[in-house]
């Protein structure tokens, strides 16, 4: 009988996997409008006056295609998240880490209390990464926070010919 109860255990909990991943019930993987992004990239200046190679050499696609895979081109939240983005910035340059995120989001009445509270979970975490979670956050922030790392806007747009995928760059 113990065989038995520990089969129909392992064949229920393989159906709730298989079920669980099935695409007809998971959330539906949103598609990127890649020419969204050129038409963001291609706004950008022809020359970056701070172009760095290098910038563009350490950073192999599958460190950049990830984000701009994800990235939303909603642009209502774009003066919300610069501001986010701000305050996480001068919590690095000023080391004020978590409590300084606390202290000035509190300040913002159009941060939710949830978010508020996420943010500031993410600063006591890890303030780098977070920083970078909401960078990368926004399509039109990503791309030019590139573009002022030192990528060029011909690097930018072989990125994105790159998450096209190869059925597109065939035509």
């Amino acid at each position: 009988m113990p065989f038995r109860a520990l089969a129909e255990i392992i064949r229920l909990t393989t159906l709730a996997l298989l079920v669980s991943a099935s695409p007809a019930i998971a959330d539906p993987i949103r598609p990127q409008c890649w020419d969204c992004l050129q038409r963001l990239a291609m706004q950008l200046p022809a020359v970056n006056p701070q172009e760095d190679p290098t910038y563009e050499q350490g950073l192999p696609p599958g460190s950049v295609l990830p984000a701009l895979t994800a990235c939303s081109l909603d642009d209502s939240e774009l003066p919300t998240l610069q501001q986010v983005i701000q305050v996480f910035t001068d919590a690095q340059v000023q080391a004020g880490g978590a409590a300084y995120v606390q202290k000035r989001l509190e300040q913002m009445p159009q941060v939710s209390a949830d978010d508020r509270t996420r943010l500031v979970d993410g600063a006591r975490q890890d303030l780098d990464t977070t920083l970078r979670h909401l960078v990368d956050h926004n399509c039109r922030i990503l791309l030019r926070s590139h573009f002022d790392e030192g990528a060029s806007r011909a690097w930018l747009l072989k990125m994105i010919a790159l998450g096209r995928g190869p059925e597109e760059h065939a035509s």
